[in-house]
């Protein structure tokens, strides 16, 4: 087998055909000099540079113009829907100002009109009675407050105090029928006494009590002392009305007199509560009444307001009502003033309102808080309505846009696959003219020419394209073409049982189509052997038939999967069954004499008897070892055995390949060269037995291809140490032993059927001049771990 290229070409390492391939190459486009890889620049000369600047642009106009529309029509509808929804957040927010502002003066109002009776009502007191109201006037003093009582609900008790420590309380009758009050009278001289009496509602005493232990003195209170400090209807601080348990305040005013009496009415807050629980404020909305101290004053729940301290009731703090939303509004109040406002509290927006209520002289403060979506929840609400209405039109302008991208692009790609079609005619029309040339350079033995590989190699993209001939033992590769090297190889050779699979399905005329070869049973085996090292894939494999019968295949690798490229490789399969000559399958026989049998009972010529004897120093020799099976020594036809014709095909190789040493033993032939004249051993003889050997290969297949058995003997090949000489008496029996034998017989019992198997030492001697690929590592006994490799063919 010889490496052919489009020149001369020394030994070159070949990447593929199962990982070292030793091949003679040439690459028709290697520069003279090389650059470095960071000063290369790849550019593709096939790509116009224009042509594709102006298919961009038309592909973008196709697909950012309909886009480009869509989104205007987006950003309109955006721009509406926002712009709707701050107009209508803004008006229903003005307008629920006007409301809660309005909810404001109502309640203001409500505490004017609360408070103010009170305070007329000690103004009028005081100028009607004057002084002795809780003494010398007691009695008009309590047709007075009874009369209050009775008018103002709001009025928990009246109030009469003197200078002096005399003090009349009037209040309603806690638990009494309708109408009834009750008077507690406290008298200083001439003795203290305190006395409860209780009235109908006409003035009738129904009980009388006394309570000595009673410590109360009007003159220690805040109405009293407040009220005689100023000129002018004094208002007490919040605090518990200890029998009603609730919170109020005094209204007092005093006399005209210089030690004057005062005269006070408590005023119950509860009432507020309930008028500002009862409010209607959205749904959740709020309103409190505070003290600028910070003290509940009234708010929706009475009982939250107040607070428990040392065992008695008091107002609680706005901390404490438990309100975030009255809480946040206080903190913007104190920190800002007065106003309205959005304030944000937990994640939630609230309207709220502080302002002071400017009520009876009252440093009180409205508190008013509202979520700002129960008064702009709607519009929220409408805006996602709208929003989803936009969707809709947004959706049908989006599938109309695509819709409009897609005939664009689908006419586009029209027109550029009508252009690739014409080229790709003119191309396969150009293919197809460079085949009909290729067929007049075929050699006479159906060997085709570098341009069949190279054509298919162009029309199809393949990573690399192959033509194999089937022989009777083996697949040997004609011609294999890389388009990345642009180097042929050719010689190698596959022995059929390694890719079994796959000559059977060729043999059933299969065209085998693979993606992934890997993947598939057939093609599993090559893949290992030949693709992998180069890294393709997918595989596409011809057969070659001729008049029924599988000649060979054409192999593409990872080629386009188009019909108009595999078109161009089966008119390429027809082209070289038709090139091929009738006995191309026919392995090539060796045309020499039969060695004639010694007669000096040596087994080998004398002019080769070797120099080494028996006991001497070991010397280097080439050793080759053929297994049998034990089916080649059944009976055959004319009372021959297979193990006969293939050993009478050995002698003639022997004879014809000048190998001096071939014996059988047992099942085995053994053959050495190199060993009876040390001037010859080494390269030279090592090439001698590696021809013997692919001869004696050929010879086997040929013979078991007959008896249905191809893939029953196995070869080894080893160079190695051996000695010899003449054993016994005269004229003696020559014998060979050594590590080279036992290398030979190992690597022969070892080797893959219908394989040549070698020795690392034996292929460092032949690697120029012949083919392998690596099998890995061999244990050899006694030795351990070795390199082997799997002749493959000649170069």
């Amino acid at each position: 087998m010889t490496g052919r290229g489009a020149g001369c070409g020394g030994p070159t390492r070949i990447r593929g055909y199962g990982g070292v391939v030793n091949q003679k190459v040439r690459d028709r486009d290697m520069p003279a000099t090389s650059l470095p890889a960071h000063r290369l620049n790849v550019v593709d000369i096939d790509l116009d540079p224009t042509a594709d600047r102006a298919r961009r642009r038309q592909t973008l106009g196709r697909i950012g113009l309909p886009l480009g529309g869509v989104g205007l029509i987006i950003g309109f509808l955006l721009g509406i829907a926002l712009y709707a929804d701050n107009a209508n957040r803004a008006g229903v927010l003005g307008l629920s100002d006007t409301l809660l502002r309005g909810l404001q003066e109502r309640i203001a109002l409500q505490v004017g009109a609360y408070l103010e009776p009170a305070s007329h009502a000690t103004l009028l007191a005081q100028s009607m009675l004057g002084r002795g109201g809780a003494t010398a006037r007691a009695d008009e003093a309590y047709a007075f407050a009874a009369s209050v009582l009775r008018e103002t609900p709001q009025v928990a008790n009246v109030l009469f105090a003197d200078g002096a420590g005399d003090f009349m309380l009037v209040r309603r009758a806690i638990g009494g029928a309708k109408g009834a009050t009750e008077t507690k009278r406290i008298l200083v001289a001439p003795v203290r006494s305190v006395e409860w009496t209780t009235r109908t509602e006409a003035g009738a005493v129904t009980e009388r009590h006394t309570d000595p232990a009673d410590p109360y003195d009007a003159r220690t209170r805040a109405w009293f002392t407040g009220a005689r400090a100023i000129g002018q209807v004094y208002w007490s601080g919040t605090y518990i009305f200890f029998s009603e348990r609730a919170p109020g305040i005094t209204a007092s005013v005093h006399g005209p007199d210089a030690d004057p009496d005062v005269v006070g009415i408590d005023i119950k807050l509860d009432a507020l509560s309930h008028f500002l629980g009862g409010l209607s404020i959205g749904k959740t909305g709020r309103a409190y009444i505070v003290s600028t101290a910070g003290e509940m004053i009234a708010g929706p729940d009475p009982k939250t307001i107040l607070r428990e301290q040392d065992g008695k009731l008091a107002p609680a703090k706005v901390a404490e009502v438990g309100d975030a939303g009255l809480s946040g509004a206080w903190d913007h109040f104190r920190v800002e003033g007065p106003g309205t406002r959005v304030i944000e509290v937990g994640g939630d927006r609230l309207i709220a309102i502080a302002t002071p209520l400017g009520t009876s002289g009252q440093d009180w403060v409205l508190v008013i808080t509202v979520p700002e979506a129960e008064f702009s929840g709607f519009v929220s609400t409408n805006t996602r309505r709208a929003g989803l209405l936009s969707l809709v039109v947004v959706g049908l302008a989006l599938g109309l846009a695509v819709l409009l991208v897609r005939q664009g692009l689908r006419a586009d790609r029209a027109d550029r696959a009508v252009g690739e079609r014409s080229a790709a005619v003119r191309a396969q029309s150009a293919a197809f003219a460079r085949l009909a040339d290729a067929a007049h350079h075929v050699g006479p033995d159906g060997t085709p020419p570098p341009a069949l590989t190279e054509t298919l190699a162009e029309a199809t993209g393949a990573r690399r394209v192959g033509v194999w001939r089937l022989l009777g033992h083996a697949l040997r590769c004609d011609d294999s073409y890389e388009p990345a090297t642009g180097g042929h190889v050719a010689g190698v050779e596959l022995a059929r049982g390694e890719v079994s699979a796959l000559i059977e399905a060729l043999m059933r005329g299969e065209e085998i189509d693979v993606p992934d070869a890997r993947k598939d049973r057939r093609t599993f085996a090559l893949n290992s052997l030949v693709m992998a090292p180069l890294g393709s894939t997918s595989l596409f494999a011809v057969p070659v038939m001729q008049d029924g019968v599988l000649r060979g295949m054409v192999l593409l690798e990872d080629a386009r999967r188009d019909g108009a490229a595999r078109d161009i490789v089966r008119a390429a399969a027809q082209l070289v069954a038709l090139c091929l000559p009738a006995d191309a399958t026919a392995a090539p026989r060796i045309e020499a004499s039969v060695t004639k049998e010694p007669d000096n009972g040596t087994g080998i010529d004398p002019a080769m008897v070797p120099v080494v004897i028996a006991g001497g120093p070991p010397g280097q020799a080439s050793v080759l070892v053929l297994r049998l099976p034990e089916a080649a020594f059944a009976p055959g036809a004319a009372g021959q055995t297979l193990a006969h014709r293939i050993a009478c095909a050995a002698q003639d190789i022997a004879a014809a390949r000048g190998v001096p040493y071939m014996k059988m033993l047992g099942s085995s032939i053994v053959a050495a060269t190199g060993y009876a004249d040390p001037a010859l051993a080494g390269t030279d003889a090592a090439q001698r037995l590696a021809d013997a050997a692919i001869d004696l290969r050929e010879a086997c297949a040929r013979l078991m291809d007959a008896d249905d058995d191809a893939a029953g003997f196995r070869l080894g090949l080893d160079t190695g140490p051996v000695q010899g000489g003449a054993l016994g008496t005269g004229p003696g029996l020559f014998n060979l032993w050594g590590a080279g034998v036992s290398g030979a017989d190992d690597l022969a019992s070892t080797a893959p059927p219908g394989t040549i198997q070698a020795s690392e030492q034996a292929y460092a001697l032949l690697r120029q001049s012949f083919l392998f690929r690596a099998r890995g590592l061999f244990h050899r006994p006694g030795i351990g771990e070795a390199r082997s490799y799997v002749l493959a063919g000649r170069v």
